[in-house]
């Protein structure tokens, strides 16, 4: 099974420039956790979730709409390809501990989103990934992180 077959192709995505006040609401009205951030060329250069919007308001006084996306954004940015083997993917999002990878072509545009939501909901299809294989990356990307200070 490969990502294209289960990925979510329509998905919002925002400027290094947008205010985070702007984030937000497209996550609001798209119903969504996770954006891209695409920059002038078309290329993801980031992303950026609720989470990441939250610990940017619980630590700076200055409003969200005064704080750009690129300040509270993810990068360099852990990404696949539609072409790749889910089994491979879910991989590296547990190594990565993440839920979510932007989906990219082959010159780093955006084609869509995959996320742990598609891979579960997903049809159980030949090729597709165990629920043993699921299961295992849900708890890499679950398990706890080493802080160090």
């Amino acid at each position: 099974m490969t990502v294209k077959e289960i990925m979510t192709k329509d998905v919002g995505a925002c400027a290094p420039a947008a205010d985070l006040s702007a984030a937000a609401k497209l996550m609001s009205e798209r119903d969504c956790g996770f954006l891209p951030v695409v920059d002038t060329h078309g290329q993801v250069v980031g992303v950026v979730t609720d989470r990441d919007i939250c610990k940017v308001a619980a630590t700076t006084p200055r409003s969200l709409a005064h704080i750009a996306v690129n300040e509270a954004m993810s990068h360099p940015v852990i990404a696949c390809f539609a072409d790749e083997n889910v089994k491979a993917v879910i991989a590296t999002m547990g190594k990565h501990q993440v839920r979510r990878l932007p989906v990219l072509d082959k010159n780093g545009h955006l084609q869509g989103v995959l996320s742990m939501d598609d891979v579960v909901l997903a049809p159980h299809r030949r090729g597709a990934p165990t629920s043993d294989e699921v299961v295992s990356a849900i708890k890499a990307i679950c398990a706890r992180r080493v802080v160090t200070a």
